[in-house]
């Protein structure tokens, strides 16, 4: 039964070109190269469009942290800015009340000596571990 398939088949090509197909090929690739050659006008709307919408998305991001996500924080847990007062409580079990200055800047000296007074050995050591 197969032998009488191909038999049939391949006695007559069922694939035929048009007529003058391959005289008209190389004018039609010939064509087809020139319009692509010619410089193609680049509007000033189209050069820009990916910088706004990288503006755009920065604007989204700043409007977003600026107005969305402040609602969303616990107001004990945003952070106080300078020139607050913070009560803390010493070692006698008396309360102070601290003045945080945004303007203290304190020389490596100063933060050295602050360190020996008030940290032990201990934490030191333990902060090296970790």
């Amino acid at each position: 039964m197969m032998d009488n398939f191909d038999d049939k088949y391949k006695k007559k090509n069922p694939f035929s070109v048009p007529e003058e197909y391959f005289g008209h090929l190389t004018d039609q690739v010939l064509e087809r190269i020139r319009e692509e050659e010619k410089p193609q006008k680049v509007s000033f709307v189209n050069l820009l469009k990916p910088y706004m919408g990288l503006a755009a998305i920065f604007l989204l991001a700043f409007l977003i942290v600026q107005f969305v996500v402040p609602h969303f924080i616990d107001s004990n847990k945003m952070l106080k800015k300078a020139n607050t007062e913070i009560v803390a409580n010493t070692e006698e079990g008396v309360a102070e009340d601290l003045v945080l200055d945004g303007s203290f800047n304190p020389t490596s000296e100063e933060i050295l000596e602050y360190l020996s007074t008030e940290v032990s050995d201990y934490d030191l050591i333990y902060a090296e571990l970790y």
